[in-house]
């Protein structure tokens, strides 16, 4: 895993910043899309960066509502503490009313996917 930082810009410039680690650019760009569209009331594009190499800038979230079922269960965790971090922040993203909405569908979502894992655990092994 590699630590990368997104920038969230708008027309006025950089609205707000994220650290997060992702497995490769590719799974850091998705992630970085996804958390943008969660904020895009308050933003409008982002930058990712690992290190000092830009890896994409000021992009338009590609894909509009990205669904966090695209992504790893890994990855879900990574969008949900950057979220948590994110609304927690100084950052004008921080008072996006979707980002809201959008933490409380991946934490609900998350609850799910951990019940069901759980029942999956402890449902009795089938004998032939």
């Amino acid at each position: 895993m590699d630590s990368y930082r997104v920038f969230f810009r708008n027309a006025f410039g950089i609205v707000g910043r994220q650290d997060f680690l992702a497995g490769d650019e590719r799974a850091a760009v998705a992630i970085a899309d996804i958390l943008c569209e969660a904020c895009s009331d308050k933003c409008d594009s982002f930058d990712v960066w690992r290190g000092v190499r830009c890896v994409v800038q000021q992009r338009r979230p590609r894909f509009p509502r990205l669904s966090a079922d695209a992504i790893t269960a890994e990855g879900q965790s990574v969008l949900i503490e950057c979220e948590e971090a994110i609304r927690k922040s100084q950052w004008t993203v921080a008072s996006s009313e979707r980002l809201l909405m959008r933490l409380a569908e991946l934490r609900a979502r998350s609850r799910l996917l951990d019940a069901g894992a759980s029942s999956e655990r402890d449902r009795p092994a089938h004998r032939a």
